[in-house]
Order: structure tokens, then sequence, then C-alpha cells
């Protein structure tokens, strides 16, 4: 099967399957690949999309048909026909055996963008079935996985972006940008596409040319709110709790529960003989405060912490937390954000000691 060519000549695949679980991710990896398949043509003419409505007929039943039917249907007032075939997470795997055959043939004037993402009547989706993705690229396709990751990978997942971006940050500016964005890695796309409107594509910048176009701070990783607090770091347990309640971030009411499984999990160690990293998971999954299939490391920082901190001091955690938990469901006029304040900075000055 031939590629249709690029603006700069190379040749570029004519079938794209995009899937993954970041729901930003997906939006924009499925934005990209449209404009590569549509190219210069007129979307309006060349693209018709078919989604879980035209999946389910009369009958009730589910069929992969109308993807077929649509991707078999030769081109109208223009060269090729681009087809998007979205909520294809609805098929069981033994469903798209028709969509498998069409991809080991497929019609030479058809551009082909494949979505796997849950329909609306589904609580979870699917995994790509293995079948599929062989046939893809079998077809020459290209495989893409909208997924961020957490941690290194979603370090990894963010210089990559960058490393495509139409400009070039200096590494004071990336890690400048990093830091911002925390959890919402996604946001990135929307900051390079300001930049460049800004300052063109090309362009080198610095910290003073990208801090204007960062806006909001983006979350952090809770995890990083109980470390500040094991360290006594007040100031910077203030500042990780500012970002987590930040627009579209966390309820306080989830924070709260952050908070006291943190201690819990001391409270249940503190004085149970674990001597352990494999100890004191045992002793969590009892008490249920660790999944069975769990990393222990989670059980071993717990150990570390309760250690640190002692008997008495866990005691009084546990009692700012109850106290806390009451003042937010309405025994204070306080605001929520104000209790969690006095809170992070009580629990951090247990450390301090």
């Amino acid at each position: 099967m031939s590629a249709p060519d690029s603006p700069g000549g190379e040749a570029q695949a004519r079938i794209e399957l995009v899937s993954g679980g970041d729901p930003a991710a997906l939006s924009r990896i499925v934005s990209d690949s449209l404009a590569r398949l549509v190219g210069g043509a007129d979307s309006a003419l060349v693209v018709t999309e078919v989604d879980e409505q035209d999946y389910l007929p009369a009958d009730g039943s589910l069929a992969v048909s109308p993807v077929i039917d649509a991707a078999q249907t030769p081109p109208m007032l223009s060269d090729y026909r681009v087809v998007v075939a979205r909520h294809l997470g609805m098929f069981p795997a033994a469903e798209l055996g028709p969509l498998v055959d069409y991809l080991a043939a497929p019609l030479e004037t058809t551009r082909l963008l494949l979505v796997w993402e849950k329909g609306a009547s589904q609580t979870q989706n699917r995994p790509v079935p293995a079948a599929l993705t062989k046939a893809v690229e079998a077809a020459g396709g290209v495989v893409h996985r909208a997924e961020i990751g957490r941690g290194r990978a979603a370090d990894a997942w963010l210089a990559e972006q960058l490393a495509g971006a139409p400009v070039t940050l200096d590494r004071a500016a990336t890690a400048l940008l990093a830091g911002h964005l925390g959890e919402d890695r996604s946001r990135v796309w929307a900051v390079l596409d300001t930049l460049e409107g800004a300052y063109g594509p090309g362009a080198r910048l610095d910290t003073d040319a990208v801090a204007p176009f960062l806006g909001a701070r983006g979350t952090v990783p809770p995890w990083e709110l109980t470390d500040a607090i094991g360290k006594g770091d007040i100031g910077g347990s203030l500042a990780c709790l500012q970002r987590l309640c930040g627009p579209e971030a966390m309820h306080p009411m989830q924070i709260m529960a952050i908070l006291r499984n943190h201690f819990d999990r001391m409270l249940h160690l503190d004085g149970s003989g674990a001597r352990d990293e494999a100890a004191a998971a045992e002793v969590l999954r009892s008490a249920g405060l660790l999944r069975k299939s769990g990393s222990t490391y989670v059980a071993r920082v717990a150990l570390t912490a309760a250690r640190r901190l002692g008997s008495e001091r866990i005691r009084r955690a546990v009692a700012f937390l109850a106290a806390a938990d009451l003042d937010l469901r309405g025994r204070t006029a306080l605001e929520p954000e104000v209790t969690l304040e006095v809170l992070v900075a009580r629990l951090s000055q247990l450390h301090r000691r």
C-alpha cells in the first residue's frame, strides 16, 4: 500500500491507530493524526466519521461493518477518503475479525484513523486486541499510545514532547516548565502552541521568555505532600497543599483521605512488632491499608516514618486529623483550605521535634 506524501515529501502512513487512557493525550493525538491524514484536502469533503451510534443498529446487535463499509467506499470529489472510526473499545476482540480482514488488503484511496476508546455505555475500556495492532502495523500503519505515565515515565514523555516542539527551550526554561506543570503534563501542548504563536517556529527561548505564558501552576503527586510533611518542611508542605487544592484539582476530603491513610499506616505499624518491610506490608494488608498486590515500598516508608515519629507524636497526629475532619464537615466556619493549611502545618511541626 502506497503512503501519502507529507508536506516535506516523505511518505506517511495511511492508517493510524490511537489508544490509551489519558483523555487529554488521546484527544491531542487524534487531532494530530486526523490533520496528517487529511493533509491539504478540505476536511468537509473527505472526512467520514463513524462512532458508537453507528455500531448499534435497531436490533441492538453490535457490528463493526459500518467501519468496513465506509473504508471500502471510493471517494467523491477528491482523490482520497478519510474514515475516522471512534469508540472501537466497545468491541470484544472476537467481533473485530472483519476489520482485521480489511486491513490485510485496504482500499488504496482510503486513509483510516482507528480510535480505541470506550463508548458512552461503558465504564471501562477494553485492552486493544493484539491482532488489531499487528494488522495495522502489517498494513504499514502506525500505532500511537495516549499514555503520559507517572514518575520517570512521565518525565520521559514530557522530554519527548519538548524534543519535537516547534520552539526550543533551554535547560533552565525546561526545568521551569516541568516544575510548573507538575502532574498536569498534558498542558504542555497548550503552552508550546502559545509559545510558537508568540515567538514563531524555531525560536530558542529562556526562562524570561517562557515564564509569562505558563498560566496556573499544575498539581503535584500526593506523595510530594506527605514527603514534605515527613521532612518537617512547613513551607514546602503548604506549597504542595496549595497546588493540590488548585483549580480542577482535589476536593478537600480527598486530601484528608490521603493524610489519614498516611498516618493510619504509621498507627497500625506502631507497636506491631514489624521489623522489616515484608512484615510491615503484611500488617498493612491485614488492616486493609495496602493492596494485596501493592508495592511493599509503601510499607517501608510507613515503617521508617513510624519509628522516626514515635508513639506519642503519632497519637497527636491522629488527634489533629480527627479534629480537622470535623472542621471540614461543618464544626467551624473556617474555609476548607484554611483548615487543611492549619492541619498540614501542625503535622509538619510534629516531624521537626
